[in-house]
């Protein structure tokens, strides 16, 4: 039986839509590196390009899909939209993600993905925006621009004193990620303030752009539980030397027990300092940390617990629970992770604990330096290359922090290869 053009045309819908999905937790999941996700990136523009030829018959698809569809596939019909250049579309599928920050990631995962001179006209439209009237266009301006490591202009510095919370905490977040030393006074201003992510995006960016007070807040961010600790700790860590680190750890309160050691499991991975290593291993056995604590190990040394057949079976109770009754109903936090056989961890630990320095920050099993945090984000997998951007970052502020989450044909371009 024959395939007729509209059915070629809407397969290469979904294609895109479950794609770009795929994508979008492939930039954060562990098993993937930047030639997987290069390879990914090449069957969405595949799909893409097979959609830009398919004239009114794929546009039709595209935009039906998007009316009712998610973030995958306002990013599909966006894409189509913006190399049409049809104006009117465009508006209409930015306009979805005002009151949606899911499709908003849509939305901006396509103004960052589409080549330059397609987006000439609408990211300064975006930016335009009223602070006051608008706030979400200009934040989805703001995250474009970031998300393309462009300067925004003013539009970022008005911003970051704007009386919505979600603009000001992306203008703030920019900050960091363009390496954008000159907004410290305001991202300072900001560290006091009332709403959790303004908070915790001011002080994300100070710790990035200088040592100093960005740093206490995300120690106090991390100590007091909630949704930005674990991500607290993953910075405020790689700030302190091994010493400084280890008596935080030792110090950690305020969050509820599992949340706590969460946590501090996070902290531990940030730090890198392999001296932790034997409290990392005593935490697999436990069901909801197994899978972090094997993390924060792979951070540390490098170890691939699938190639090393470190590899255990899941645990029971692992994750949130299927039980419609059950107030834990969220997304797995560790999917991706594998589960790491405590027994045979510890055997290997035992063999190759002298081939790390205790007190001595590693990061992939090397002492941190340029070369080697170059090095993690030419072949390190995702995790590790976040991490190595976010160290680079430390060491050269105004480089800003190289985006991991990029299309992987313009990240190996700028890493050489």
């Amino acid at each position: 039986m024959s395939i007729t053009e509209d059915e070629v045309f809407a397969q290469a819908v979904d294609n895109a839509g479950f794609l770009w999905c795929q994508r979008d937790g492939a930039v954060r999941d562990p098993r993937y590196d930047l030639k997987d996700l290069a390879e990914l990136d090449g069957r969405l523009a595949a799909q893409l390009e097979l959609l830009g030829r398919g004239g009114e018959a794929a546009w039709g698809g595209c935009a039906a899909a998007a009316e009712e569809g998610g973030a995958g596939e306002v990013f599909a019909a966006l894409s189509l939209a913006l190399a049409r250049r049809d104006q009117g579309a465009i508006a209409a599928l930015i306009a979805r993600g005002i009151d949606a920050p899911g499709i908003a990631r849509g939305v901006v995962s396509a103004l960052g993905w589409a080549a330059p001179e397609r987006v000439r006209d609408v990211l300064p439209a975006l930016l335009g925006a009223s602070a006051e009237e608008q706030p979400a266009l200009r934040a989805m301006g703001i995250a474009a621009s970031a998300a393309r490591r462009r300067d925004p202009g003013p539009a970022l510095r008005e911003a970051l004193s704007a009386e919505d919370a979600r603009l000001r905490a992306r203008a703030l977040k920019a900050l960091g990620e363009l390496g954008f030393v000159e907004g410290l006074d305001d991202a300072r201003r900001a560290l006091g303030a009332e709403d959790a992510s303004v908070r915790f995006w001011a002080a994300w960016s100070t710790a990035l752009l200088e040592d100093g007070r960005g740093v206490d807040v995300l120690l106090e961010i991390a100590a007091g539980g909630g949704a930005f600790a674990e991500r607290a700790a993953g910075v405020a860590l790689r700030r302190l030397a091994p010493p400084a680190g280890a008596r935080w750890l030792r110090g950690l309160g305020g969050a509820p027990g599992m949340e706590r050691v969460r946590v501090a499991i996070a902290g531990v991975g940030a730090l890198g300092d392999p001296a932790h290593v034997p409290w990392l291993i005593e935490r697999m056995s436990a069901p909801r940390l197994a899978r972090l604590a094997g993390g924060a190990l792979t951070l540390i040394t490098g170890v691939d617990l699938v190639r090393e057949e470190l590899e255990g079976p899941a645990l029971e109770e692992a994750g949130p629970s299927d039980d419609s009754e059950d107030e834990d109903v969220g997304p797995d936090p560790d999917d991706g992770l594998p589960w790491p056989d405590a027994v045979a961890v510890g055997r290997w630990w035992a063999r190759r604990r002298g081939d790390f320095v205790a007190g001595r920050r590693h990061l992939g099993g090397r002492a941190i330096d340029v070369a080697g945090l170059h090095e993690v984000l030419r072949r390190g997998r995702q995790p590790a290359r976040e991490a190595a951007a976010i160290e680079r970052c430390f060491l050269r502020p105004r480089l800003g922090v190289f985006e991991v989450r990029a299309r992987g044909d313009a990240q190996r371009a700028e890493l050489g290869g």
